[in-house]
């Protein structure tokens, strides 16, 4: 909340205009009956009117300098150059402490008249947000709308951003709610980010996504509230909700982060429906949107794995391990190929597993590779494998490694191939 120099050329004819200047001072419209009505004296009266020509000269500083060489005396006098003073130094970068100075002396005198006292409060409360001061702001925003009998939703709003920062979260709610029963015309959605920071800071999901269901309903092409609520859902555990939310925003194009296409991806899996996963996270690496890196690749083949695509499980999960030589998905690889009696590919895949030093099943990778040499009718090479195996240290491996010799040689007699 900046005030840019033009604004305080505003608030500085928000001074002055009121006015109306005669050959001898700014006399003062009252516009209240009940509040005394006082005007600028005649010395006084006749500086206001060249320093505004400056000021309106943007010669800012010559503006300063000379409103700062008057000392006023009589009361109204002084409140009411504080209050010139305090809108100038509210345009000058860094001179938010001395713009708040001279506006509190300009409320403190409570003499100027009803507008121009309503006014410097709540300039007053808006610089002290500006400067941080948010409990000074709260009771300058609360005595604005005391004196002026007035209700104003962004003053509400304003409340509530300063509890916000002061982290009372309870705090923030009543002025929201405040602000949004006050909005007439089309719905400003500032509230209701209010009230949803609020319950998420001081952890209550289910009030969150209360306010969640609302917005997504007051303003249903906001993508970013589509994708919260289903965030919420999950963090609620409410899966089924999530992924039905998250689905509708991700058909009509809301999604559009990575990590949002992954929680989609994620809700799939939880839900079991792999398929749309995998579909998912493949169309949105070939689009760029997610990198085509070892772990995005990984979850794409984990994906058609559960899904019972075998054949593109295996091709994903071959380009995975081939990015940082991964004993362990060239593992996966080489026995799903096996298991679809591609023996030549679960040859080549496990051997490659196999060069992995750290490869957790050495023994089963070992294992699955000499039957798929027998497969393939390669019968030397895996009676030569398998007897290796008889002495490995998995246990289950090496009984079954006994078993399969045997099994190897007498396959190969019966078949006459020499071994």
């Amino acid at each position: 909340m900046k005030y840019s120099a033009k604004f305080a050329a505003l608030l500085l004819t928000s001074v002055i205009g009121m006015s109306s200047v005669s050959s001898d001072a700014f006399a003062y419209a009252q516009d209240n009956s009940e509040r005394k009505t006082y005007t600028l004296s005649e010395r006084v009266g006749k500086k206001v009117a060249k320093i505004y020509d400056l000021y309106a000269a943007d010669q800012i500083d010559e503006a300063i300098t000379l409103a700062l060489e008057i000392k006023p005396k009589k009361p109204y006098d002084k409140a009411y150059m504080a209050k010139f003073l305090g809108s100038m130094y509210a345009g000058q970068k860094g001179k938010g402490l001395e713009a708040i100075k001279y506006l509190q002396a300009s409320v403190d005198a409570d003499i100027l008249s009803t507008n121009e006292h309503g006014n410097a409060i709540r300039t007053l409360a808006d610089l002290q947000v500006q400067e941080k001061l948010f409990k000074d702001a709260i009771k300058n925003y609360r005595l604005w709308m005391d004196f002026t009998g007035k209700e104003d939703p962004k003053v509400y709003i304003r409340i509530g951003v300063a509890y916000m920062e002061l982290k009372e979260y309870n705090n923030v709610i009543a002025p929201a709610d405040k602000a949004i029963e006050l909005q007439k015309a089309k719905p400003d959605d500032a509230p209701y980010r209010l009230k949803l920071g609020a319950y998420y800071e001081s952890q209550q999901p289910k009030k969150a996504i209360g306010v969640l269901e609302i917005m997504v309903g007051l303003f249903p092409a906001e993508a970013k509230y589509w994708a919260q609520l289903g965030q919420f859902y999950m963090l609620d555990e409410q899966y089924e909700k999530a992924l039905e939310t998250m689905h509708i925003a991700y058909i009509n194009g809301y999604l559009t982060t990575k990590s949002q296409i992954l929680v989609l991806a994620q809700l799939y899996t939880n839900n079991m429906i792999p398929y749309r996963a995998a579909v998912v996270l493949e169309k949105h690496m070939k689009s760029g949107l997610i990198p085509r890196d070892e772990r995005m690749l990984k979850l794409i083949a984990a994906s058609w794995h559960q899904a019972k695509e075998t054949k593109r499980a295996i091709k994903y999960y071959g380009e995975a391990a081939a990015i940082e030589n991964n004993g362990e998905l060239y593992y996966k690889q080489g026995t799903l190929s096996f298991e679809l009696e591609k023996h030549k590919d679960a040859i080549k895949a496990l051997k490659l597993a196999l060069e992995d030093k750290k490869l957790r099943k050495p023994d089963n990778a070992m294992f699955t590779l000499a039957q798929a040499y027998f497969y393939n009718g390669q019968y030397k090479t895996a009676h030569r494998t398998m007897k290796s195996m008889q002495n490995a240290k998995t246990r289950s491996v090496a009984k079954n490694a006994k078993i399969w010799v045997k099994y190897i040689e007498d396959t190969a007699k019966r078949r006459k191939v020499k071994i």
